[in-house]
């Protein structure tokens, strides 16, 4: 018997190669993404998973997969190189223009020192500066918890519903 007669049986078989495609299997995962971490912070009536720079994060995660910014250390490193920035200068500094722009180029030199870039990262302190977040937990939870969901269900999704390569899924193989 084969898989077919089963029941409903879907498979992709290869990654979308038209704009269009391309775009919509983007937005789709982004929005699958997106929607679970919001779905943990309502059921845990709290601030778990989810911050706003996690949607620039998606355009990279989901609409340009193999990307070197868009790779799971850059990810999940990058967000929490520049929480661990935002959350120094939020307990030493006011949340003032000055304080604010050397926050975000400390993040970005720590990212690039690092070798952990990831452009969305950027936005985590000021984020968490002007939200008054002091506390090194916001730097856990919702920025590493969140981040690493992200990658997760990126894996997931590349791997078994877009096909598009990303981090060691769907790897190419160069003859």
């Amino acid at each position: 018997m084969s898989d077919e007669s089963k029941g409903i049986y879907f498979r992709i078989l290869r990654p979308a190669q038209q704009p269009w495609m391309i775009a919509l299997v983007a937005a789709i995962g982004a929005s699958l993404c997106i929607g679970m971490l919001a779905f943990i912070d309502q059921t845990t009536k709290g601030d778990y998973a989810l911050i706003a720079p996690f949607g620039a994060t998606m355009v990279l995660v989901f609409g340009l997969p193999q990307s070197p910014l868009a790779q799971p250390p850059n990810v999940v490193f990058g967000h929490l190189t520049t929480a661990i920035v935002g959350i120094c200068f939020a307990n030493i500094f006011p949340p003032e223009y000055w304080a604010l722009g050397i926050a975000v180029g400390t993040g970005i030199f720590f990212m690039i020192i690092l070798k952990v870039t990831h452009p969305p990262a950027g936005g985590n302190p000021i984020l968490i500066m002007l939200g008054g977040h002091t506390s090194f937990t916001f730097a856990l939870y919702p920025v590493l918890l969140g981040s690493c969901l992200i990658v997760i269900i990126a894996l997931v999704y590349h791997g078994f519903i877009s096909r598009a390569e990303y981090a060691w899924v769907n790897k190419v193989k160069k003859e």
